[in-house]
């Protein structure tokens, strides 16, 4: 068998890196890489270490005269690369850690980009989403998170006299920090206070009361929950980049709808 796999080609060191061959067609690549990468990392977060499961994204640029890019590079350091969250302060150093890795390592490619996402447990016994990214061409360090809230529509509230349709929205911010250190929890909880209300995972009647209560006396639309959410993140994070998301999850419409900023606060 070990015959029969060297005749083939296979094992043999000296074998043609058909990656670095010159492609059929001359063009080059701006996105190349691996995607929907999960793997087991243990982080430092707000100072306690815990296991999560990250997901991955990591890409390079390929130039028109490379063939194809060496996948198994983007998983080869990978392991080595992911044990030293313990010695980082936060998950966007990890992804500019990631990302000039990768760029050291595929010496054809002029930018290499790394995205990382995972879920945190928050209070209550809700979760949020994390994210980081770098781009070595870039250089700017970017945190996200995506949380999730309650609005009542004020259209309908006006035309009933105090009813509303309510419905689940999901707010999704990302804010270039630089090398500043942000805490994502404070993110989150600037997206809680832009809803009508914030959403809980469990309610007796009296806190269901105060909920429903203030959701309909704080109506809501998509866009005033994304302006509201820069307003407050413009007094914290004054001169950042940054993009705001809301999509709002319809409860009478066969559709869902959002509003969308990007800009520097």
């Amino acid at each position: 068998m070990g015959e029969l796999m060297k005749k083939r080609g296979f094992g043999d060191k000296d074998a043609e890196d058909v990656q670095a061959s010159s492609p059929p067609h001359m063009i080059p690549l701006a996105h190349v890489g691996v995607v929907n990468l999960e793997y087991p990392v243990r982080i430092r977060h707000n100072g306690v270490e815990r296991n999560v499961i990250m997901r991955i994204m990591m890409e390079i640029d390929l130039p028109e005269k490379q063939r194809g890019a060496h996948m198994s590079r983007f998983i080869e350091n990978l392991e080595e690369g992911l044990s030293v969250p313990s010695l980082v302060h936060s998950i966007e150093e990890l992804a500019e850690i990631l990302a000039e890795d990768q760029l050291s390592i595929h010496t054809y490619a002029r930018h290499a980009r790394v995205e990382l996402a995972t879920k945190i447990d928050y209070i209550d016994g809700k979760v949020y989403d994390l994210y980081a990214s770098y781009d070595t061409s870039e250089k700017v360090r970017w945190i996200g998170v995506r949380t999730v809230g309650a609005i009542a529509c004020p259209c309908a509230i006006q035309l009933t006299g105090g009813y509303s349709h309510n419905q689940r929205a999901s707010l999704h911010v990302m804010l270039g920090t630089g090398k500043s250190c942000v805490e994502a929890e404070e993110i989150v909880d600037i997206c809680e206070k832009s809803f009508s209300a914030p959403v809980k995972l469990k309610l007796k009647r009296p806190l269901e009361k105060r909920i429903v209560q203030r959701m309909h006396s704080n109506p809501r639309f998509v866009e005033d929950v994304v302006r509201r959410c820069v307003s407050l993140l413009a007094r914290r994070y004054r001169g950042m980049k940054a993009t705001v998301e809301c999509v709002s999850h319809e409860s009478i419409h066969p559709y869902d709808v959002f509003a969308r900023w990007s800009g520097r606060l």
